[in-house]
């Protein structure tokens, strides 16, 4: 009986720090559930798939007001303060009609295509267009093709399975500049419609929508049996379409939904996790996956003692990433721009920016070029994008611990999904781990193809990072962000000195060159110090360097440093080298 107590007693004593950690600052209380996030993904799947095919996703309509009550009534259920709608009246275009099919030749009957518009384009009223085909769009295989007055059929896919390869090629802009009467875009692999925007809806100022820009032509998306049929169709000779699109424009009305959790006061500043809530289609990957995981997390935040968040957070579902225009516009994201101009007063106390977006699925590739996919059984391949090389070192060893495949570390300031646009060019540090599959942007991007633990250990994933940004030392990401919009006191490193040896230099003989002193609180890679040195050879980027002069004369020796927050600051000096 005795043993049976002493075991009790060192039982307890072991698992008593274990639960005391598990409650403590820092610490929250709630476990993490692969099931419960599981749930509010396949409810979230299911308010945007409700009205089936084409007409499914989160758009301005019916399913996207469902999926905003139900996030937020998710935020206010995780424990979030001052859960709330922040409205704005974005410009709303909708096709309200549309239709694309090949007429019939002498070789090939006619065939309705499913056919879906670029967002943000003009219509067309029953218009037989002829087609010419200029594969991808690139310059060489344009070139001498009289696409005027026709409606140009372009070859698609997504490179790294999420930058449409038009964006690229330019051929989307070459097509309207040539004189194209339309542009038809065939993807090569995936056979579905695509959810692209041609143009924008414009400018979101006082959050009200301003002017949109229209992409001039009406243009359609097309998925690959039907990209084949066109294509074939060219082959046995001259083909025409007929294509119809007839839009609205007006205001529209949409929100972000924005909940909150405040610090312990140790640190005046604010990370905030965010990501956007509207989809293409049924989008189970992009990006409803991530909403239900930015739900879990912060209940997991908000079961965590207020005495361990060192910062506060923000936690806000953005309408507007699909449907404020092409990604390379920078006010394309209408939600997004509406929640930054509400965020003016704390502008300069964000951390950091923590995009949810793609939160784990399947990976799925192309064999070679063949057009055809194959399941590599692993995790689908993740991109780390950030404002700084801090903010990488922060996301690494989570992606490290939760991943399970292939991870990538993109060029800093590399903008994608909610970063691209108003939150980068806000100023604000920004940080995404993100991985889309093959069928991301198309009715394609299902429930089947993500499994709960794929997005369980994402969730996992970026709670760690959120835990390492709340404990960052005050005022650190901020004072070492590269990101180019920020505004910076301090635009250059005063004091830098450079050494040369030897004091007297021959020609075709070796000198030796690296900093001296900077006078600067910032770290500074070894790609961060370049030296030139004044006789037209190329420049060279490592801390210190070798160099050999070939003729006889004067020269500079010009050393440019620059800091991982972009500061530099330079030295000079002038060397002989004799015969």
């Amino acid at each position: 009986m005795k043993a049976f107590v002493l075991l009790g007693i060192v039982i307890m004593l072991l698992v008593m720090p274990l639960s005391m950690a598990c409650s403590g600052p820092g610490q929250s209380s709630y476990a993490v559930s692969a099931d419960s996030i599981r749930a509010k993904h396949q409810a979230l799947f299911d308010i945007s798939a409700k009205e089936g095919g084409l007409d499914a996703g989160i758009r301005l309509n019916e399913a996207g007001d469902r999926a905003a009550e139900y996030i937020l009534a998710g935020y206010k259920e995780a424990g979030l303060q001052n859960v709330r709608f922040e409205e704005f009246k974005p410009l709303r275009w909708w096709p309200e009609n549309y239709e694309l099919s090949v007429l019939a030749n002498s070789a090939t009957p006619g065939k309705k295509l499913v056919a879906f518009p670029l967002w943000y384009c003009e219509g067309v009223d029953n218009a037989e267009l002829e087609v010419a085909y200029v594969g991808y769009g690139t310059p060489g295989e344009w070139q001498d093709i009289d696409v005027k007055g026709k409606a140009v059929l372009m070859d698609m896919k997504r490179i790294l399975h999420f930058i449409p390869s038009f964006q690229m090629s330019l051929g989307k802009a070459w097509a309207k500049d040539s004189g194209a009467a339309a542009l038809i875009l065939a993807d090569t692999l995936i056979d579905s419609p695509s959810g692209i925007s041609a143009g924008n809806a414009g400018k979101l100022k006082n959050q009200q929508g301003d002017k949109a820009e229209l992409y001039p032509i009406p243009a359609f998306s097309i998925g690959k049996s039907d990209g084949d049929y066109l294509r074939n169709a060219l082959k046995s000779g001259p083909t025409k379409v007929k294509m119809n699109l007839k839009y609205s424009l007006a205001p529209g009305h949409a929100v972000n939904i924005v909940g909150e959790l405040p610090g312990n006061g140790k640190t005046d500043e604010y990370v905030i996790v965010g990501g956007h809530y509207d989809s293409w289609f049924a989008g189970a990957i992009d990006n409803l996956g991530s909403q239900a995981s930015m739900l879990e997390t912060a209940k997991y935040f908000s079961q965590m003692p207020q005495a361990g968040r060192n910062r506060n957070i923000i936690f806000v579902s953005l309408f507007g990433h699909e449907f404020g225009g092409e990604v390379e516009n920078p006010n394309a994201a209408m939600g997004h721009a509406a929640f930054v101009e509400k965020r003016a007063d704390i502008s300069n106390k964000i951390t950091c920016f923590l995009d949810i977006d793609g939160a784990g699925s399947w990976g799925y590739e192309e064999k070679g070029n063949t057009g055809q996919i194959y399941a590599t059984n692993m995790d689908d391949k993740g991109g780390i994008f950030a404002t700084s090389w801090a903010l990488t070192e922060i996301a690494a060893e989570p992606t490290y611990i939760y991943g399970k495949g292939p991870w990538g570390q993109y060029p800093i300031n590399s903008m994608v999904a909610d970063l691209a646009g108003p939150i980068s060019n806000a100023g604000w540090p920004c940080l995404l781990l993100i991985s889309k599959h093959i069928y991301y942007h198309s009715l394609l991007d299902t429930m089947e193809k993500i499994t709960p633990d794929q997005v369980y250990r994402r969730t996992l994933m970026n709670i760690d990072v959120i835990k390492k940004l709340l404990d960052s030392p005050a005022g650190y990401l901020q004072a070492i962000d590269g990101n180019p919009k920020a505004a910076r006191e301090v635009k250059n490193i005063p004091d830098v000195s450079i050494e040369v040896i030897p004091a007297k230099i021959k020609a075709g003989s070796l000198i030796l060159v690296w900093p001296g002193l900077w006078n600067g609180n910032m770290v500074i890679r070894p790609d961060g110090i370049v030296y030139d040195f004044g006789d037209n050879t190329p420049t060279e980027a490592k801390v210190a360097a070798g160099h050999v002069y070939q003729k006889p004369g004067t020269y500079t020796v010009t050393m440019t440093v620059t800091d991982i927050a972009g500061r530099y600051g330079t030295a000079k000096q002038t060397v002989e080298v004799t015969e």
